[in-house]
């Protein structure tokens, strides 16, 4: 099961952001390196796209959170 995805999606609305403006945010801090698609967005948030460890980074700086929230939901001490 994929728990990123809603994560990703709650952020991002609290952020008060649109899928496209992440993916702007994801590709300047990756320098690049992964240009993702609101369509590839999309995907992550409704589960029928998995996110290697590489891009739960990215969405974390992206997103302004820690990648241990996206992954678990909790906050490491």
């Amino acid at each position: 099961m994929n728990d990123v995805g809603p994560r990703v999606r709650d952020r991002r609305h609290l952020l008060r952001l649109e899928q496209d403006e992440v993916c702007a945010r994801i590709a300047r801090h990756t320098n690049g390196g992964w240009n993702p698609g609101w369509q590839d967005m999309s995907r992550i948030e409704n589960g029928f796209r998995t996110v290697t460890d590489l891009e739960v980074v990215a969405l974390a700086k992206a997103l302004e959170c820690s990648p241990c929230w996206l992954l678990t939901g909790t906050q490491m001490d």
